[in-house]
């Protein structure tokens, strides 16, 4: 079983994905940490930013000055969409390829895809957990995750898709904004769901 895993930001995402792969004993992959790695030197997205805007992203050193990128993201829609136009091609294609070796090998992989519903991934997938947390938690939990003031907060949670939507379009949902013990519960239950289907 492949299984896509989202949420919002700030809605615990990562620390659900760790969980539900090790109780399932799948792999874990992580969407994020592709893109960091597609984004080093010489790496096929490396090459993709290069050709489209020269030396405006890369540090002396010439590798991508992420600040300077991250903040042309936020700041212009322009930039952003070419972004996403070259990493996500990328980033779908390294997932299809470690979803047909697991298959290939009878085996089950979780993927943490924070923008699986923005990109329009949902066929990719098997099962769609959504990790669902209420919009004031995910804010508080962004201001001390990222250093951030509420202003930014509620502007990076406001950007994404509204978690009740994505909440109703997953196969199930795993509800994080009280105490992580329930929500290890969940998680297990869900577990024994899939073992149960075999």
């Amino acid at each position: 079983m492949i299984i896509g895993l989202t949420g919002g930001i700030g809605a615990g995402k990562s620390a659900v994905a760790a969980i539900l792969a090790k109780l399932l004993g799948f792999d874990l992959l992580d969407a994020d940490v592709l893109c960091r790695n597609l984004l080093q030197q010489n790496m096929p997205g490396w090459q993709g930013i290069q050709e489209k805007w020269g030396p405006r992203f890369f540090d002396p050193a010439g590798s991508i000055d992420r600040a300077a990128l991250r903040k042309a993201l936020f700041a212009d829609p322009v930039v952003r969409h070419g972004v996403e136009q070259i990493m996500h091609p990328l980033v779908r294609q390294e997932i299809i390829v470690r979803a047909v070796e697991k298959r290939s090998a009878s085996a089950g992989l979780v993927v943490e895809v924070p923008l699986l519903f923005e990109v329009g991934w949902q066929d990719d997938f098997d099962w769609i957990v959504v990790v669902y947390a209420e919009n004031e938690r995910c804010v508080q939990r962004i201001i001390r995750r990222d250093r951030v003031c509420l202003e930014e907060a509620r502007g990076a949670v406001s950007a994404q898709i509204p978690l009740e939507d994505k909440a109703l379009w997953a196969d199930s949902v795993i509800e994080n904004s009280g105490p992580f013990a329930r929500t290890i519960l969940q998680v297990c239950h869900l577990v024994h769901y899939f073992k149960m289907l075999g």
